[in-house]
């Protein structure tokens, strides 16, 4: 561990050197020492080293002159101390002019104190210090070890960090949620779930951050630490406290206290994956009706604490397909559905997690109106936490009995797959939102041929080169048949449009005008989406 230019003017060896220049540096660490009569080649010299020489030959060559005042210059020195007496009777203006421009610390050292004797005692300072924090960090260590043995969650860890470093302590979670706070001075506020105020500044997490942070407000230091593990983020240390009384110390306990929380949040998110895993493989029993007793199947869910017995939808949740999405989304509905007082069970699949959750509504609308809330609350907060790659959520009917909970299920999938034959594209989709295209589903799944349906009434103009005549009729009959409004989407003249609406009657046999031909090519249409989705 480094000291400081001003601790190494403060030890009995320095008391008669004269800092002549670079009093705005004083606080750069020194790393090393380095003793150097005849400077030969600048770049050799380390980030941090402490430089001691006698500036032989500076004065007598312009060019040694020069690089000298380029090393000066180059802000990687933590200070640079010059005999005066040897070679130099003084230091020169130069030199002392680039130091204060480059805020370096530059020394002058007189001729009856001993290279070694300056040497050693900085030297044995840097290693007193390194052996002061190897201490304190086994000390730490031990402290935290005991901590996560204990499994006793962030509260002990968070406190424990707070009394290390005498400074306010609060802890965000993935979603940038404060999850734990320890705090000791009271210009600290926690505004919301989210943000905090330190002496009227506002300070909020960034999501992106890899890194130690460090921000200053007036004669306050902030410090925001990731909490990483597995190129996971799992959440954020912000450690406050007045800006002098800041230690190096404090660092090393921060990130010990980060290992630890990774390591407590590893072993959760083992056990919270274990447990859907097998709340997984259970709803896999459910939806494919593998199960002989009913009676039985509900006594299991009793014993994994859910009622299967109580009015449930399924909620088809579909994800970016990335590493971690997954867990961070499974995360989210757990703590909501907690939040909410609602028992669910999740299954989670590789882009996707499927959600069976109980509904407190009776009535089908109702039903309709809280699934839909639950699916918003659910895609608001994982906006929060990653607005680039959006959610799609299918939603299916609730039912009570337990078989047709394969038809929830179903219907969610359904929701989610043809959301984008809607007209109006979405990110929460209720199964009866798709419309007409339940009818078209049955009969699919009834064995009825769709597409022998559709080339009845279509196929000449699917089939039929040139002008897009199925685009047109569509057009028209999402517009009620208003020309006015359809020429205008299809940016054509009227004329043009009823010119096009005529080929459409004599190519498909129709009538326009009729209703029930209307009806016919309306489903014609959507069978044809639906069989080309």
């Amino acid at each position: 561990m480094a000291i400081s230019i001003q601790e190494a003017l403060q030890l009995p060896v320095m008391k008669r050197t004269r800092l002549v220049a670079g009093h705005q540096g004083v606080h750069h660490p020194i790393k090393w020492v380095t003793i150097v009569e005849v400077l030969e080649d600048i770049h050799r010299l380390q980030e941090g080293e402490f430089l001691i020489t006698t500036g032989y030959g500076l004065m007598e060559s312009e060019q040694k002159r020069n690089e000298f005042h380029k090393l000066l210059s180059m802000k990687k020195l933590s200070g640079v101390a010059i005999y005066t007496g040897f070679y130099l009777r003084e230091i020169p203006d130069s030199f002392i002019e680039l130091a204060n421009r480059h805020a370096l610390p530059l020394i002058e050292i007189p001729t009856d104190i001993n290279f070694s004797m300056i040497t050693k005692a900085i030297l044995e300072q840097i290693v007193n210090n390194q052996m002061q924090s190897l201490e304190y960090s086994l000390s730490i260590h031990k402290q935290f070890t005991q901590l996560v043995l204990g499994s006793q969650g962030d509260a002990p860890i968070t406190k424990t960090l707070s009394s290390l470093i005498q400074g306010s302590i609060i802890l965000f979670n993935e979603f940038l949620e404060i999850s734990h706070r320890y705090l000791i001075h009271d210009w600290i506020e926690c505004l919301d779930d989210m943000r905090v105020k330190i002496k009227h500044r506002e300070i909020e997490p960034v999501q992106t951050l890899q890194e130690r942070v460090e921000l200053q407000e007036q004669n306050v230091m902030i410090v925001i630490h990731p909490i990483i593990a597995n190129e996971v983020n799992f959440g954020y240390i912000m450690a406050i406290k007045e800006k002098d009384e800041w230690q190096e110390l404090d660092y090393i306990a921060i990130e010990h206290a980060a290992t630890v929380y990774a390591i407590e949040y590893l072993m959760l998110k083992a056990v919270e994956e274990t447990k859907i895993r097998l709340q997984g493989d259970f709803l896999e029993e459910i939806f494919n009706q593998n199960f002989k007793s009913e009676s039985k199947t509900l006594e299991r869910g009793k014993k994994l604490g859910f009622n299967l017995a109580l009015n449930q939808a399924v909620l088809h949740i579909q994800f970016p397909a990335a590493k971690e999405k997954g867990y961070y989304l499974s995360q989210i509905i757990s703590q909501i559905m907690k939040q909410k007082g609602r028992q669910a069970i999740l299954q989670g699949k590789m882009d996707s997690v499927i959600v069976l959750t109980e509904v407190v509504a009776g009535r089908a609308q109702q039903a309709k109106k809280e699934t839909i809330e639950l699916a918003e609350l659910i895609l608001d907060r994982w906006n929060r936490l990653d607005p680039d790659e959006p959610l799609k959520i299918g939603i299916g009917r609730a039912y009570r009995n337990l078989r047709q909970l394969t038809q929830s299920a179903r219907e969610a999938e359904y929701a989610l797959h043809y959301s984008k034959l809607l007209a109006k594209s979405k990110p929460v989709i209720h199964y009866d939102d798709l419309g007409l295209y339940h009818l078209l589903i049955h009969m699919r799944e009834s064995g009825v041929n769709l597409q022998q349906f559709y080339e009845e009434h279509l196929g000449g103009l699917i089939h039929r080169k040139g002008t897009d005549l199925l685009y047109t009729l569509e057009t028209f009959l999402m517009h009620n048949q208003n020309i006015q409004n359809t020429a205008a989407e299809l940016f054509i003249h009227r004329h043009t449009l009823k010119y096009r609406l005529k080929q459409i009657e004599k190519i498909t046999g129709l009538n326009l005008q009729s209703a029930d031909d209307r009806m016919k090519l309306q489903l014609a249409l959507m069978a044809y989406k639906l069989s080309n989705v």
